[in-house]
């Protein structure tokens, strides 16, 4: 269960970009909040135990950081990163989907390929990803797939939800190219330890739904609309661990 004042949190966010500037606390726990038993007057206090790092107060009225200052940092350069594949196994399974979105500061990159495998792609992977070996079977191997996603990697943190499930894939396959991936890596799921701290459980899906993040039908479970959803969690993560103060992504 994801508690109630991180899905309040998110609303509030929520209603001060569509507002696109400072609000005013009392309107927002309004708009955001859907209280209207409480009194006017109550509604500031409703509103201020919600509140977390992604807020700023400023003469009488709530803002949000991410105005203030950018996610990355100039000069850095993020790659958030996930897979598919037939199994939990490393050794034993293999990858069919692979999908990137390398973010710089004013730049935005995408990848994504689907992967064949070289044998069936068991029927609960296809009825959880939507993949059917049907769909990969003109698709390239996994190294031909690994040699135009690699370059992205260049000089880029990864950020990546259960970082050890999909660099157990990625890595021994890198190797086999010749490419080792000594990248610096954010985990998702680590961060939100710390935004999150009364979450008790902290997969993808839950920080979906702890910030409220909007998936299109059928994206879950694939590659790039995994990417995305990392994404969003991870940006708002980020204004909440850095509560007003610009740093670079180690340094959170």
């Amino acid at each position: 269960m994801v508690p109630v004042e991180y899905r309040m949190a998110a609303r509030v966010a929520r209603a001060l970009r569509e507002a696109g500037e400072p609000r005013p606390a009392r309107e927002l726990a309004y708009r955001a909040l859907a209280m209207p038993s409480v009194a006017p007057t109550q509604l500031e206090r409703v509103i201020e135990p919600v509140l977390d790092g992604r807020f700023f107060r400023e003469e009488g009225a709530l803002g949000l950081w991410e105005w203030r200052y950018p996610f990355p940092q100039e000069g850095e350069a993020l790659v958030v990163l996930d897979l598919e594949t037939t199994g939990l196994s490393p050794s034993e399974n293999e990858i069919i989907e692979i999908a990137l979105m390398r973010v710089e500061p004013g730049r935005v990159e995408r990848f994504v390929r689907l992967v064949n495998p070289g044998s069936p792609i068991p029927p609960f992977i296809t009825r959880l990803t939507g993949i059917s070996s049907a769909d990969v079977a003109d698709a390239p191997d996994v190294y031909t797939a690994l040699e135009e996603a690699l370059p992205y990697l260049e000089d880029a943190v990864l950020v990546i939800q259960n970082a050890p499930f999909d660099l157990g894939f990625l890595r021994p396959r890198a190797r086999r190219l010749g490419v080792k991936i000594h990248n610096e890596v954010i985990d998702t799921v680590q961060w939100a330890r710390r935004a999150l701290p009364r979450m008790r459980r902290r997969g993808l899906d839950h920080l979906i739904r702890a910030f409220e993040v909007s998936i299109e039908t059928g994206a879950r479970h694939r590659a790039l609309g995994d990417v995305e959803a990392t994404w969003t969690v991870a940006r708002e993560m980020y204004y909440i661990l850095t509560a007003g103060e610009p740093r670079r992504v180690l340094e959170v």
